[in-house]
């Protein structure tokens, strides 16, 4: 089965309240479908469903859904023009309201670096990914793991220091580079990882 099949199959089975998940989170992508990124966004959503289903946590991921109206483009524009970051909620604030989705991921054109901001009461989850067209998100295997990392963050979940884990990051020397392989897989993520997950997002 494929990654995307696989995450269709989850969506409809979450769809259905078949997976028994106390929290849904739809997904909605700013970019082409067609685009590279966004295929490895929906093997990221498949990735953390299954996780999230292993481990036991009550929140699933999907269904996906892309947006390229108004308001899609106006997060995008506010990317290339380097008014949208991690910390700049304001601007998050601002434009979020208008995306439909509990996630909102966005395919980035410009150079700076792929983000993910947790939900909070000022704006939804945001992720974005940088373009993909040049290194480190054009070597084999990294996008799928960088945007299952930055959906990561959204989930809740910060950096480790660990480099042979999905959400290894600063202050650790590790970058999205570490993620090549000429075999498709995703990292892993620790123990405390999984036990966090559990804590923020608990079966009812």
């Amino acid at each position: 089965m494929t990654a995307r099949a696989l995450a269709i199959g989850l969506a409809l089975l979450l769809a259905a309240g078949r997976l028994g998940a106390q929290t849904a989170l739809s997904v909605t992508v700013l970019g082409d479908p067609r685009d590279p990124r966004a295929v490895a966004v929906e093997e990221a959503v498949a990735f953390w469903n299954l996780e999230l289903e292993r481990i036991g946590a009550g929140v699933r991921l999907g269904p996906v859904r892309f947006d390229d109206d108004g308001a899609a483009e106006r997060v995008l524009r506010s990317l290339e023009d380097g008014e949208l970051g991690s910390g700049n909620t304001r601007a998050l604030r601002r434009l979020l309201p208008a995306v439909r989705g509990d996630v909102v991921v966005a395919l980035s054109d410009g150079n700076g670096m792929s983000f993910g901001v947790p939900w909070s009461s000022r704006t939804k989850r945001f992720v974005s990914l940088r373009r993909g067209d040049e290194a480190p998100l054009s070597l084999p295997n990294v996008a799928r793991n960088a945007a299952a990392h930055e959906l990561g963050h959204a989930l809740g979940l910060d950096h480790n220091g660990d480099p042979s884990t999905l959400m290894c990051g600063r202050p650790a020397p590790c970058r999205p580079n570490a993620y090549e392989s000429r075999n498709p897989r995703f990292f892993p993520l620790t123990p405390d990882e999984e036990r966090r997950l559990i804590e923020l997002w608990p079966r009812s």
